[in-house]
C-alpha cells in the first residue's frame, strides 16, 4: 500500500470507526440510521468497515444530525473543510494564508492549543 492509500484508509478507518461508535451508542441499527440520512444501508456498513471514503459533507450533515453528533468532529475525521471556514477563507486572505502556511506541517498540539486560547481570548469566548 502506497503511503498516499495508507492515509485514504487511515481517514476511512477513523470516520467509519467513530461512525460506528455514535450509531451504536444511540442503539440503531444501520437500516435506521439509513433511512433517516437518505442513503442505502449497505452504503453505511461500507463507511463503517472502511470499504468506501468517508461520504460527501452534506450526507455527514446528515449524519450527524441523526445521530445527535458533532458535525465538525465528523467532518474533520472525513478530512472535509466545512463551510463556515471555506467561505471565512475566501473573505479573509490572511485567514487563508494562516491556514495555508499552517498546513505546511503539524505543530505540536500546545502551540495549537495556545493559538486557539488566543483567538477565543480575542473574541471573547471562553
Amino acid at each position: 500500500m502506497s503511503s498516499v492509500e495508507n492515509i485514504c484508509h487511515t481517514k476511512r478507518n477513523a470516520f467509519g470507526e467513530r461512525l460506528r461508535e455514535l450509531r451504536q451508542q444511540k442503539e440503531i441499527s444501520q437500516h435506521v440510521l439509513s433511512r433517516q440520512v437518505g442513503v442505502n444501508w449497505t452504503y453505511i456498513s461500507k463507511i463503517e468497515s472502511a470499504s468506501l471514503a468517508p461520504p460527501s459533507a452534506e450526507t455527514i450533515r446528515r449524519i450527524a444530525q441523526a445521530l445527535d453528533a458533532d458535525e465538525n468532529e465528523l467532518l474533520a475525521l472525513a478530512g472535509k473543510i466545512p463551510d463556515g471556514l471555506r467561505q471565512a477563507m475566501k473573505e479573509n486572505p490572511l485567514l487563508a494564508e494562516l491556514v495555508r502556511v499552517l498546513s505546511k506541517r503539524v505543530l505540536p498540539d500546545e502551540i495549537y492549543q495556545q493559538m486557539i486560547a488566543l483567538a477565543q481570548e480575542e473574541m471573547g469566548i471562553e
